[in-house]
């Protein structure tokens, strides 16, 4: 592997991350045409690794190609979003499954520990950061690669919902008590407050939107 190689590869990684950050933070909407002369002036990057950037992206659910080849961030449909949240559903109380074997005492103490320093941030990114810390500290790669699909549906999809701030803190609620159980080593208790948080979206979904095809 030449020096060469390797650096167009982390140059290209590098502009997916920076890219992905607009995406979560909302720079880049829902549906926009990511126009790649534009990007690849602001980001100082050639045409090749902004390519390279956009398949990851394309690759990690965050962006789509039409038959032309054009970039859009991906848009939501209400029945793709309960989908999602069905698989991470799945997925983070199995993180959970994980955590709870013997073999994992040193995951879980590093979780702890990350979500302790979270206690009392209620902003959209922190709200998402107990999901992706939860995947992240399994140390699996199946789940780390759900990350960006994560931090997708809860800082761009959620708060785009119109009966989404209602239920805001109600929602969180969920989440903090399993922040609470995993800090105190109860990682059961954090399970069942996940399968609550996302039993009551699903619901929210099913009262307040059409999710038929």
């Amino acid at each position: 592997m030449t020096t060469k190689w390797r650096s167009s590869i982390s140059l290209a990684a590098e502009t997916a991350g920076l890219i992905s950050e607009r995406i979560f933070s909302g720079r880049y909407e829902q549906g926009e045409q990511l126009r790649q002369a534009s990007i690849s002036e602001q980001l100082e990057v050639s045409r090749t690794p902004l390519r390279d950037a956009l398949t990851l992206l394309a690759n990690d659910g965050l962006i789509q190609f039409d038959e032309s080849g054009r970039a859009t961030v991906k848009a939501m449909t209400p029945r793709a979003f309960k989908d999602a949240l069905h698989y991470r559903r799945m997925i983070e109380t199995g993180a959970c499954d994980l955590l709870q074997r013997n073999e994992a005492a040193e995951q879980l103490a590093g979780l702890q520990k990350s979500l302790a320093s979270l206690a009392g941030d209620h902003s959209p990114r922190n709200r998402s950061r107990f999901h992706t810390e939860l995947l992240e500290h399994t140390r699996n790669d199946h789940l780390h690669r759900a990350v960006p699909m994560v931090r997708l549906t809860e800082e761009v999809w959620l708060p785009t919902r119109p009966w989404y701030q209602e239920f805001t803190n109600q929602l969180f609620r969920y989440i903090e008590v399993a922040s609470e159980a995993i800090v105190h080593g109860s990682v059961p208790e954090a399970r069942i407050q996940i399968q609550k948080y996302f039993d009551e979206l699903l619901q929210l979904i099913e009262n307040n939107e059409r999710t038929t095809l």
